[in-house]
């Protein structure tokens, strides 16, 4: 039965490991997999068929929640790369000086702010077209780009982490809090990796510098720990890096009114978002009117979807907004085709994963497996948390598909440590999908050449290898006895 349980997470695992099967196909076959499975494990009075439609559809109505979001931050994207194109655009035309603590903005504020605020893997374009700006080229640079994706458990609204709260059957903030704490320390670590990778490129980084670095480091993780506890979990990365972002600007550059004109007009859209985002959850009876009204509620035990309050309402809202101001809305046909070319695919990928997981968990796969492994590794089970979020985001490259794997069998393999196992598996699953081989060939498309995947992996090794000891050792200090 533990084979059985199994079958269908090994099964995608190695599907996509093989690199012959695309994650949209090993997601659907997973999907088939789970149905087989749980026809074994099912004991439920309820005919299997109708059972297996109805579990199915309610994964499905749950990968929606991430989809809505996904989509329009695609669309915002695509928006925004039309209005403000200098963003994104890395021709490789050095019209900066280099400044150390610019590019430390660069890949620990900039980027992830874009990454937290739109997600899709659009911080290492903003992040790469600021690099190249300043000169910086190559896969070193490709590297430091992908420095946007070190605040993914919050990148997209933080949809990945609202999925996995409710498929661990936790608040979004229980799961944002913990997750905040688990990073502190992996901020440390990518701050001490970030030196030797720029060092490589500008050569070595002065003291006066690491402290400065060091100091600005620290406020990020403090930022995010209490915007997690301040603000609703998808609000955090867009809040903490952006407050950081402005302060950052304003002390670092000095700039004159033309300066601040100019930034002011490229950060409006994310801005308006921001506001409109932060007014819609923190005032009463607006937060009252949006939320309760139009939701739409399939399934009685399933969260249902606020139209208005969704982030994907006011992403979009904000798009059109940008459109009309910018007197584009005649192109708005081209903007939805390029959001549906662009986004068909991870939807599809989420709401299989996110079925795949529903399916299992509500067979009891999920139960046998954390029980089978606890019963033969005792206390030293949740050990095997961060590597089945690792597997789960290297290969998906995705902070949903990753929790819709793996979130049902962490938490039953955590199973009496409150919400830490939800926690690594979150942390663990987005910042491998850093190291994903679709994240990495969106860096080397952004540097262009052959092998540049290769030469970007033999760069950013090292960072694998801090992360696993990093939450290893975080698993290890989580399961000693209290």
């Amino acid at each position: 039965m533990l084979s059985v349980a199994l079958g269908p997470l090994l099964l995608v695992i190695a599907l996509i490991a093989s690199r012959r099967v695309s994650t949209l196909a090993a997601g659907c076959i997973g999907w088939v997999a789970a149905l087989a499975a749980a026809a074994v494990l099912y004991a439920g009075d309820q005919p299997f068929v109708a059972w297996a439609a109805t579990e199915s559809a309610k994964g499905a109505w749950l990968g929606w929640q991430a989809v809505a979001v996904i989509v329009a931050g695609l669309f915002f994207y695509r928006v925004l790369r039309r209005h403000e194109a200098h963003l994104f655009q890395a021709d490789g035309a050095a019209v900066e000086a280099v400044s150390r603590g610019r590019i430390w903005a660069v890949c620990f504020l900039l980027g992830p702010f874009a990454e937290c605020a739109t997600g899709f893997g659009v911080g290492a374009i903003v992040a790469m077209a600021a690099l190249m700006r300043m000169g910086l080229k190559g896969p070193g640079a490709a590297v430091l780009a992908l420095y946007s994706q070190i605040l993914v458990p919050w990148g997209g609204l933080a949809v990945g982490t609202v999925i996995g709260a409710r498929l661990a059957g936790e608040t979004e903030m229980q799961l944002g809090i913990a997750s905040a704490w688990l990073t502190l320390p992996v901020l440390a670590g990518y701050l001490g990796l970030y030196w030797m990778f720029l060092g490589r490129l500008t050569g070595r980084v002065p003291m006066v510098q690491r402290v400065e670095d060091c100091l600005w480091t620290a406020l990020l993780g403090g930022a995010i720990w209490l915007a997690n506890r301040q603000l609703p979990t998808e609000l955090d990365g867009v809040v903490a890096p952006g407050a950081l972002l402005v302060l950052h600007f304003l002390m670092s550059r000095r700039p004159d009114r033309s300066q601040l004109k100019r930034a002011a007009m490229s950060a409006l859209p994310f801005a308006t978002l921001a506001g409109l985002l932060i007014a819609t959850r923190t005032i009463p009876p607006l937060t009252q009117a949006l939320r309760f009204h139009l939701v739409l509620t399939p399934f009685a035990d399933q969260p249902g979807f606020p139209i208005v309050y969704n982030p994907s309402f006011w992403l979009v809202l904000v798009g059109l907004g940008v459109m009309a101001a910018t007197g584009r809305l005649g192109e708005l046909p081209d903007r939805l085709r390029e959001t549906w070319i662009g986004g068909w695919r991870p939807a599809v990928v989420t709401i299989a994963f996110v079925a795949m997981a529903q399916v299992l968990a509500s067979a009891g796969a999920a139960r046998l497996v954390g029980a089978s492994l606890r019963a033969a590794l005792g206390a030293g089970a949740p050990l095997l948390g961060p590597l089945f979020g690792a597997v789960g985001g290297f290969l998906t490259g995705s902070n949903s598909a990753s929790n819709g794997m793996m979130m049902a069998v962490q938490a039953a393999l955590g199973d009496g440590l409150g919400d830490w196992p939800a926690a690594l598996q979150n942390v663990a699953g987005s910042n491998f999908s850093l190291l994903s081989p679709v994240r990495v060939a969106m860096a080397a498309a952004l540097v262009g050449g052959i092998g540049v995947d290769a030469q970007i992996y033999k760069r950013a090794w090292p960072i694998a290898v801090m992360l696993l000891a990093v939450l290893l050792a975080e698993a290890a200090v989580l399961t000693l006895p209290s």
